[in-house]
Parts: structure tokens; sequence; C-alpha cells
């Protein structure tokens, strides 16, 4: 057996261990973009489910909260009134400065119809046959005794010299290295709707 054929067969196992290495680095990086994916679109309903709750005890109490103990509370023993809209529409008299633009007269009336419970008016059991309002704080993908919950801030801004509420909600534990707060794109921060210095509820994913 020549030198030549020794040293090929030497290299097999190397050659062998290199290519395996190779092998996993690739899955491993396909396996984590998926398990990505999934966490986010995992976080992404959860902060929807905030925002909804949120913007319920807004319409009811004015304000939101900044705490979820109270969220939860909110979601499972309070209601919401049902409200019926009607469109009243008249044609304009003679009367009316605006009858010559031969435009109707429309009056929104809202009536007070019933009650609903909130958990039952924003996640039917249909729909959401798994919620749970005491784990709404949690981040999905983590064991609750982690307690990685999400970060909620509520706060008020001024527009206009009228002080406005705002609030905040974050996911502190990305799945994705990749995102940061200090991205120059809002796009690539932590996963998030609303914020503490705009008058908005959208989400970065948005």
């Amino acid at each position: 057996m020549t030198k030549t054929r020794l040293f090929s067969y030497a290299l097999i196992p190397i050659i062998v261990i290199l290519g395996w290495g190779l092998y996993r680095s690739i899955a491993g990086k396909i396996e984590l973009a998926e398990n990505i994916k999934k966490s986010e679109s995992q976080v992404i309903a959860k902060l929807l489910m905030i925002r909804e709750a949120e913007k319920a005890y807004m319409t009811k109490y004015g304000d939101f909260t900044s705490s979820f103990d109270t969220l939860a509370s909110f979601i499972k023993e309070d209601s919401l009134f049902i409200i019926e809209k009607k469109e009243i529409i008249q044609p304009r008299t003679k009367n009316d400065p605006l009858y010559w633009t031969n435009t109707d007269s429309i009056r929104i009336e809202m009536d007070t119809i019933g009650v609903e419970m909130v958990d039952e008016k924003l996640f039917p059991k249909d729909k959401f046959p798994n919620f749970n309002p005491d784990m709404i704080a949690y981040v999905p993908g983590y064991d609750i005794s982690e307690g990685k919950k999400f970060e909620i801030y509520t706060g008020e801004v001024d527009k206009g010299g009228v002080k406005v509420d705002v609030i905040e909600v974050v996911d502190p534990y990305p799945l994705d290295p990749t995102r940061s707060d200090d991205h120059p794109s809002r796009i690539r921060w932590n996963l998030r709707f609303g914020s503490k210095t705009d008058v908005t509820l959208s989400g970065n994913w948005e």
C-alpha cells in the first residue's frame, strides 16, 4: 500500500467529521429559523390579545392599566356594554343651511341594549379554546416557572395641550438574536405594540 493511499484513508474520518459538522451547522440554522418563526407567531398572537383587552379596559374605565393582574381580573370578572348604533337619515328642510348641498342629514344614535362578560366578548371559547386570562402576562415558549413576562408601560403624553393616554407592551425575551431596540429599523426592535411617546396601538410587525 502506497503512502498516498494510506494518507487518503487517513483523511476519510476527518472528511466525515467535517461534513457532519457542516451538515449540523446548516440544519441548526434552519431549525433556529423555524423556531423563531413559530415563537414570533405565538408572541404576536398574545400581544394582540393584550391589545384587545387593554382597548376594552380603556373603553370602560377611560385609561389603560399597567397591571397584568388587573387586566386578568377585568377579563375574568368584568363586563362590557352591548351598544347598538343607528344612523337616522333625513332629507334636509329648506330651513337647513345645508339644504342647497343636496345631501341628507345623518344623525347617529347609540343605544345600550345589554351587557356581556369581557371574556365571552373578546375571547369566545370557539375561537380561543385554550385561552387562560391568568397566563396573559407570560411570554409564550417559556415555562411559567421562569417568570418571563411581557413588559408593560402606561402613561400620558401632551398633544396640543391635551393629555392623552399611551401604552406600550414589549416582549423583552426575543428568540431571534438579531432583534434589538437599538436597531435603526423599528420592525427589527423587540416585538411590541403601542408607544411611550406616540398615540398609537400599532404593532411593529404590522
